[in-house]
């Protein structure tokens, strides 16, 4: 049982970690493609800088942009079967460091609009994504010759 553990535990962290990212980008990503901006959006971040640059529908679908394309590399890291550990989570590790940067882009609009809890929770996000980057990033431990 512990060599049947040890053996798919690896596999099955990077599994959830790429069915995360993919669950959490996503629906936010295809939400906000398919029901577009919302009318708090305006409201929201009228009276911020985003309202100037580069616009409220612009930083919208920017938004929108890098959630869709988060969740594109992570439903490909999902196709290519990388959490089974037979090619480098390259798909994998690119889902995670585009996550880190949505999380900056929402943590910014948050901090512009002083929603100062958002904005921790976001950087607490952004902080388990490095961790999971991490642990991506490890190799596997190499695998002991049974005695």
């Amino acid at each position: 049982m512990e060599r049947l553990v040890s053996q798919w535990s690896r596999p099955a962290a990077l599994l959830a970690i790429n069915l995360l990212l993919v669950m959490v980008w996503g629906f936010a990503g295809t939400g906000k493609v398919i029901d577009g901006r919302p009318g708090w959006f305006a409201e929201k971040f009228g009276g911020t800088i985003l309202a100037q640059f580069p616009g409220l529908a612009a930083s919208f679908w920017l938004l929108t942009a890098a959630e869709v394309g988060t969740g594109i590399l992570s439903v490909g890291a999902l196709v290519r079967r990388e959490f089974l550990g037979q090619r480098p989570a390259a798909w994998l590790t690119a889902a995670l460091v585009a996550s880190l940067f949505v999380f900056v882009q929402l943590g910014f609009g948050q901090w512009l609009t002083h929603e100062f809890n958002a904005t921790f929770q976001l950087f607490t996000y952004f902080g388990v994504t490095l961790v999971c980057l991490q642990y991506v990033q490890t190799p596997a431990p190499r695998k002991s010759p049974d005695r």
